[in-house]
């Protein structure tokens, strides 16, 4: 998405709703601060680190899918 990086784009997707779930993958260094504060603000819900292992990948994804179930039924 130009004019946007990815942690920016998290927060815009978050901002439209807030069950989606969202996966932050990188290869490069990210911001400690601002990825503690968005961890915190639950706009990241879950890390990877590349290259990612597919069975990392399917694991990371299940976890996120399970919390959708539970963030649907008891919305906080």
């Amino acid at each position: 998405m130009p004019g946007l990086n990815g942690m920016e784009f998290l927060r815009k997707i978050k901002d439209q709703n807030r069950f989606v779930r969202t996966i932050l993958m990188t290869a490069f260094e990210i911001d400690n601060i601002l990825f503690q504060e968005y961890t915190k603000m639950k706009i990241i819900n879950g890390f990877l680190q590349k290259p990612i292992g597919l069975h990392d990948l399917i694991i990371e994804v299940n976890t996120q899918l399970d919390s959708y179930e539970v963030q649907k039924k008891y919305p906080s």
